[in-house]
Formats: structure tokens, sequence, C-alpha cells
């Protein structure tokens, strides 16, 4: 467990000094595309970058068309500089509850709570595919949980009026409490984003035909009862609390039966991130009632 933890600092380390070793090539810019540039003294520009040159003492510069005009920022007095669509590349999850956003180009891999590892791609603009399973340590491979997950976006839409839009999304997954204990679900979501917000919905049923599930740690035995054709909600929310893009507030509300008011979890956590990295902490409160601590950690490295 502590081998993973040192692994994600690690990368962020790595991921750090590669931002204070910078280079700006040219066939790496978007000339049509909205970028964000973090400045060393901690002013952040928007705009499109109209040109990348050398002045008379042969110091790179780049010329940025904002808003309220035309600057020339120095390679030497940037920090970070990513894509517009690039300032959040966890829009496709909340903390555990997907949204509409599709994974696209921002496949990655995660650690949840130290203990499962999660990893995803995008398949074109439509289509994200999961997968996850623990590895704890002391308890048997027969014992652990593993999850896939398949999801659709097929519908999306920008407002006019403000920035922002809706996106639609559908999906199947298939997990295992242990190896023995099949359960899958089937679900639709739709996501509100705004500039700074993300607010999801999301409904789902079980399928199958076992209602009544023995899960084992080991030689502990637990009974549970998952009715097939429950009917479950979720609600996520993501929204920016920082100008420089790295500090985000979660929640996310889950009912895996409505009919059952003790099938409810709520769930608060802060992220911080950057266009590669990011660290979720926060904590989650069930009804039965039970509160405890999570975390998560996501590689997003291309």
């Amino acid at each position: 467990m502590y081998k993973n933890l040192i692994f994600f600092t690690v990368l962020l380390i790595i991921n750090t000094r590669l931002l204070l070793c910078l280079k700006i090539e040219q066939q790496d810019i978007d000339f049509n595309q909205l970028y964000i540039i973090k400045l060393i003294n901690g002013d952040i520009i928007s705009g499109k970058i109209i040109e990348i040159s050398l002045d008379e003492n042969g110091k790179q510069y780049l010329k940025i068309n904002t808003l309220i005009g035309t600057t020339k920022v120095y390679e030497n007095e940037i920090q970070d500089i990513f894509k517009e669509t690039d300032k959040n590349r966890n829009r496709h999850k909340h903390f555990i509850l997907p949204s509409s956003f599709p994974i696209h180009n921002n496949h990655f891999i995660s650690n949840y709570a130290l203990a499962a590892f999660y990893f995803g791609f995008g398949i074109t603009e439509y289509f994200s595919l999961t997968a996850g399973r623990t590895f704890v340590p002391t308890v048997r491979s027969e014992h652990q949980l593993s999850v896939l997950n398949l999801k659709l976006t097929p519908y999306s839409v920008n407002w006019d009026e403000m920035p922002g839009g809706m996106k639609i999304g559908l999906g199947a997954n298939i997990g295992f409490a242990n190896h023995d204990n099949q359960i899958s679900h089937i679900y639709g979501n739709f996501t509100f984003y705004g500039d700074k917000t993300d607010i999801t919905g999301l409904v789902y049923s079980k399928i199958g035909t076992v209602d009544y599930y023995e899960f084992r740690i080991n030689e502990n035995k637990y009974d549970f009862i998952f009715e097939n054709g429950s009917f479950g909600i979720g609600v996520g929310i993501t929204t920016e609390l920082s100008k420089n893009h790295d500090l985000y507030l979660i929640g996310e509300l889950w009912n895996t039966n409505i009919t059952k008011k003790n099938n409810t979890a709520l769930l608060g956590a802060i992220r911080i991130s950057n266009q590669n990295i990011s660290a979720d902490f926060g904590f989650v409160f069930m009804t039965v009632p039970y509160f405890f601590p999570v975390m998560s950690f996501t590689w997003t490295p291309f």
C-alpha cells in the first residue's frame, strides 16, 4: 500500500520537474485553440496564441490574443501552458460516479484507497471503457472485487446563450463481489455543465437472476440481499474552487434502491490536480451508519 503512495508521489515530482523545464515548440501549438497560460508570478492568461518567435536577444516569446487585447509573454515567465479543453481532464467522472462526458483522449490509471487499481480509455468521442480490481494483500484472489464498465455518449449540445451545455450517456457494467457473485447494471445519465461546474444525474437498475449473495473475505462470510430490478439513483457535482484550475470540490449522493432509505451514501471530497495527475481526499457517510475516509489518485499520461 505504501509503495502505491510512493509511486504517485514520484510521478507528481517528475511532472513538476518537467514543468520547470518547459520548452514551447511551434509544432505543439494549435493556433485555432484557446490556451490557458500560468505565469511564474501567479498570473493566468487565457486566449489564442497568434505568434511564437525570438526577440533581438534570442529569447523566445509568445503573442497571445486575449479578450482585452494582445500581450507578449516570454518563455521563462511561463510555469505551465495547456489547452482550455484540458483544464479538467477528469470530467468523465466525479469521484466514482460516471458523468456523461466521454474519456476521449484522457486515458487514465487510478488507484482508490491504495487498495484498488482502475483504468480507462476512450474510443473516439463516443465510447468509454473502464475496468478495475482490488489488490488487498491479505485477501485471497478469489475474494477480491472486480468491475468492467462501458459507457456511450450519444448526444451533446452546447448552449447558445451562455457557456456550457448538456451531454447524455448510456452504459452497462458487470462486477464481481468475489469470483462467484456477479452483479450487473444498466444505466443512463445526463450532465449539465458550465464554465466551472458539472452536475450529473444518474438512474440505474440491477439486472440478473440472483437476489441473495454470500460475500467472503478469507474465512469470514457476510450475507447480503440485492434484489433484481432494484432501481437506484445517483447525483454528482464537481465545481472549480480556484482560478488556477487546480482545486475542485466534489460531491456525490447514491441510493442503490429508492424503496430503501438505508441504502443511501453521501460523499464529499477535494480534488487537487494538474494536467497529468490528480488526487482526491474526502469522506463518505452511509445511513447504516458508517463514516470513513476515501482517497484516490489518477494519472493521465497522454
